[in-house]
């Protein structure tokens, strides 16, 4: 099959979205199928608002994938621009406008240049598989190209819910025009049952649902857990958090948590990796230095560095309520380590509470160190939990199994065109 990705960002991109549709094209590649992948220029979430420094089109192949990449521009006051005109497409949601004010609206979420025009001079495709529906001119794009080659659309919307209906995270990825997105395609692959319910709860009607799941990569070569450890002055117990470190993706949470706990006489540290975000740094900036040497944030380590990392800490923990699904979950799990995340967005499809991991109410910082105290001072707990987690992963979460289940997907839209 010819297929063609549409996708806001694209690896070497870190986030979990982009290496979700990196290792399924790649997988896709490898089982005979061409697939053109069509992107931005970011390669940091800072460039979805402040642009690229590359403002022409780059075409590569990565892995067999034809990749195209559009720059972006900036976006008018930067991130906080980009925040308030953000407000303001909820608002008009809400006001009951319409779904074509927000169509218009979202063309700048983010601002990526001449992508519908990049896109008419491309194929033939068999179909088209857009990605992110929370950032989501790419698939807005897309979605207009199959309309106008008369070929199907299949999106993987990666939709965040957070704690419910009300919650911020949530309106984020249901405004009007997102839905109508959602229900004018071919099919829509979640990734977990969860992001299933909660869509058709919302009243999105595709004209298929199924529920796809995320696949983990080939772990990289190993290092040694103690040499990494040391390197970054890590010593046992620590926990380890991975992902941009906000209050949206618990951090902020994770923190205070270990703070608690080492205030109650607990010997823990929390290890942080990726990119930091202004609130983690406000808070970060606010502690006093022995309160600093519990939280030590490390910023963007290579693969290798973070595998070890994760064999050398005691247990996981990434209480967000903004992830569909947490790739991370899976990466802990292959080293057998126990996780803790929030009862939130799709995470309680991912986490079996008890059995691998523990599930915490979002927000609840006590509820998060009573979590991390358990695994900490109950070793054979600790272990049964990072064993049930490495089966888990070994059993489900792989991207032969994701490929063929998409494929399966595909080869169905296509017979009902």
């Amino acid at each position: 099959m010819r297929i063609l990705f549409v996708t806001p960002a694209f690896p070497p991109f870190t986030g979990g979205g982009e290496r979700y549709a990196g290792s399924l094209a790649r997988e896709l590649v490898k089982m005979g199928h061409e697939v053109t992948a069509v992107s931005s220029s970011a390669r940091a979430e800072i460039d979805l608002w402040m642009g690229t420094a590359v403002q022409k089109i780059v075409r590569e192949e990565i892995d067999g994938i034809q990749v195209v990449r559009c720059p972006i521009r900036p976006f008018p006051g930067g991130r906080n621009g980009l925040l308030a005109w953000r407000k303001l497409m909820a608002v008009v949601a809400l006001s009951g406008r319409g779904t074509a004010v927000l169509l218009k609206m979202a063309r700048l979420i983010p601002p990526i240049s001449n992508l519908e025009e990049t896109l008419d001079g491309l194929g033939p495709f068999d179909l088209v598989h857009g990605f992110n529906i929370s950032w989501e001119q790419a698939l807005i794009a897309g979605w207009r190209y199959a309309r106008n080659q008369n070929i199907p659309l299949v999106v993987t919307p990666f939709a965040h819910f957070g704690g419910g209906r009300r919650d911020r995270v949530a309106v984020n990825s249901t405004m009007p025009h997102q839905r109508r997105l959602m229900s004018d395609a071919a099919a829509v692959l979640v990734l977990t049952s969860v992001e299933a319910a909660n869509l058709r709860r919302y009243g999105v009607a595709p004209r298929r649902f199924d529920v796809i799941g995320g696949g983990l990569d080939a772990l990289p070569d190993p290092l040694n857990p103690g040499d990494i450890a040391a390197q970054y002055g890590l010593s046992a117990p620590f926990a380890i958090f991975i992902g941009r470190a906000n209050r949206d993706k618990g951090a902020i949470d994770a923190a205070k948590a270990i703070l608690q706990l080492r205030r109650q006489g607990e010997r823990a540290t929390l290890a942080l990796i990726g990119q930091t975000a202004p609130d983690f740094d406000r808070f970060y900036a606010g502690l006093s230095a022995e309160e600093k040497a519990g939280i030590r944030p490390l910023g963007i380590l290579t693969d290798a560095e973070k595998h070890a990392l994760l064999k050398a800490a005691a247990l996981f923990v990434m209480p967000s309520h903004s992830d569909s699904f947490g790739i991370v979950f899976l990466e802990a799990w292959a080293h057998g380590k126990p996780v803790i995340g929030a009862d939130a967005g799709g995470i309680p499809g991912v986490i079996d509470d008890g059995a691998n991991g523990i599930l915490v109410p979002y927000g609840d910082v006590s509820a998060i160190a009573q979590a991390i105290r358990r695994l900490l001072t109950d070793p054979a707990l600790n272990r049964k939990m990072g064993e049930n987690g490495r089966k888990k992963v070994t059993e489900q979460y792989n991207w032969s199994s994701v490929a063929e289940r998409v494929l399966a997907n595909y080869a169905s839209v296509k017979r009902e065109t």
